[in-house]
Formats: C-alpha cells, structure tokens, sequence
C-alpha cells in the first residue's frame, strides 16, 4: 500500500565565522511516498525557508552557494534521522 506523507519541520543550522555562532532556524517542507516501510525512491521533494539576507548581513564574507550547501547538507542529515526514528528505510 502507497501512502505519501507530508510533514513540515525547523531544522537549526549553525554557522561558525570569527569567532562568532550564528543559529539560523530553516524551515522545510517535505513530502515522500511510503510502501511497506520504506520511501519510494526519487518521490522525496523539499522545500526550505531560512533568512538569507540577515546571514549575509552578519557575515558579509560568505560566498551565498557555500551557506546554501552548507543548510542543505544539515537539512539532509535531520531528514535522514527523522526517517530513521519513523521507523522508514531511505535508500
């Protein structure tokens, strides 16, 4: 049986420059299919959220696509653990 599950979540990234910690909350919507446990390969889409200008403000240094990188790699290691403690298989 095929159920598509839609969940939204705030993931915290963190950003360390001179000496500074910077937390920027990033939230993300994200959806999958499910059968028999395990999500239907390619059917995970994601959408995030987070506040680019005020990271730029802060730390003007930072190349913009690094921070994007950066976000997306936390937001994919919290979605991975998220599916773990759902009991859900990731391949």
């Amino acid at each position: 049986m095929l159920i598509w599950v839609v969940e939204k979540k705030v993931v915290r990234h963190l950003i360390e420059q001179r000496g500074q910690l910077a937390e920027v909350p990033v939230r993300v919507s994200f959806e999958y299919a499910v059968d028999e446990r395990t999500v239907v390969d390619g059917s995970l889409s994601l959408k995030t959220l987070y506040n680019k200008a005020a990271i730029h403000k802060h730390f003007p240094e930072l190349d913009e696509a690094w921070v994007q990188t950066q976000v997306q790699a936390t937001v994919d290691r919290a979605i991975d653990e998220h599916l773990a403690m759902s009991g859900f298989i990731r391949h």
